[in-house]
């Protein structure tokens, strides 16, 4: 079977989950040039792709002709033109949707459409299938409990990326919950785009840093204990796996679909609705107190070594290795 995925080659989500796609199936890629200043493409990462530029859509000139080199077609989010699936379906090439619940408006029309968690199933069309995506784990080298073992305190991690639309990952809620730390530790914000918040004084032996992300994603794990994502609202959370692969605890909310995961979950309430392209989109919020108060509980090192067993045991069932032959089979 020829597998081709459509990718941006960016460092954004769509980038590295498409890219990470393409490089695990051995995929013929479709690289969508869209010039975005503020997210480079890295066309080296395929450098046999097809290149096509982005420009209100895509050339059917290009496109058509490397839809007949390929038998089914995996995006993630988008085809970047509405017209994609007619042209995919007139030359016999299936087509292969992990869709975002919340910019799901029903302008791709794919023969087979994903979510990776049951997030807003119950928005999404008839025939939609919850097919988990699947973790990179030979990205990580993950040497097992760090300071547990090393007998340092424990070191945070909170992925802010871009900031997305209503503060998604949660970002000023951690700041907000910063000066209620009282177990000493390390707290690390990695951002790409968009300001931090400013971060308040904390108590002696909190130790707070901002650092800017790095093309190679996987080495933002590095040295960190567990990550902190106090997320308001979202479906796939790929900080999350990669999280995982590297061995690190995780701390998010107690709403949908974080229980997928193996994570502490915080409580949580719905604050306001946001409006987004599939609609109106419930967020919510963990007090910021009540996030602080689970952070300092895992600075015990039982139960945070407890809680990174857990992680790599998900991450090793849910790796490419094991899920790529699952993809396969629904496409045959």
């Amino acid at each position: 079977m020829r597998v081709g995925v459509v990718s941006p080659l960016t460092n954004r989500g769509i980038g590295i989950q498409s890219y990470e796609a393409a490089r695990n199936l051995n995929a013929s890629v479709l690289f969508v040039e869209t010039k975005d200043p503020s997210a480079p493409s890295h066309p080296e990462r395929a450098p046999f792709a097809t290149k096509v530029r982005w420009a209100q859509g895509l050339d059917p000139r290009v496109v058509i002709p490397w839809l007949r080199t390929v038998d089914v077609v995996y995006a993630a989010e988008t085809f970047y033109d509405p017209r994609f699936t007619k042209w995919a379906r007139a030359n016999d090439t299936r087509t292969v949707l992990h869709a975002n619940p919340e910019f799901w408006t029903g302008a791709d029309r794919p023969d087979m459409l994903w979510t990776a968690t049951p997030w807003r199933m119950d928005t999404m069309p008839p025939g939609t299938e919850v097919v988990p995506f699947p973790v990179a784990t030979d990205r990580f080298n993950d040497d097992g409990p760090k300071f547990a073992s090393a007998g340092r305190k424990p070191h945070w991690l909170h992925v802010a990326g871009k900031r997305a639309l209503a503060d998604r990952n949660g970002t000023d809620i951690l700041a907000a919950a910063l000066p209620h730390l009282t177990e000493p530790c390390v707290v690390r914000i990695a951002v790409q785009h968009g300001e931090v918040p400013p971060l308040p004084k904390t108590a002696p032996g909190v130790e707070v840093y901002v650092t800017t992300a790095r093309p190679d994603y996987w080495t933002l794990y590095a040295g960190h204990d567990a990550l902190v994502m106090p997320r308001r609202y979202g479906g796939l959370c790929l900080p999350v796996q990669e999280a995982m692969a590297a061995g690190l605890a995780v701390l998010m909310p107690d709403v949908s679909p974080n229980d997928v995961w193996p994570t502490v979950r915080a409580p949580a309430e719905s604050r306001r609705k946001v409006t987004m392209p599939c609609g109106r989109v419930p967020t919510y919020d963990v007090r910021p107190e009540v996030l602080a108060s689970m952070m300092d509980q895992l600075a015990d090192p039982e139960v945070l070594t407890s809680w990174q067993n857990r992680a790599r045991a998900w991450a090793q069932a849910h790796s490419w290795e094991t899920l790529a032959p699952v993809w396969r089979a629904k496409w045959v």
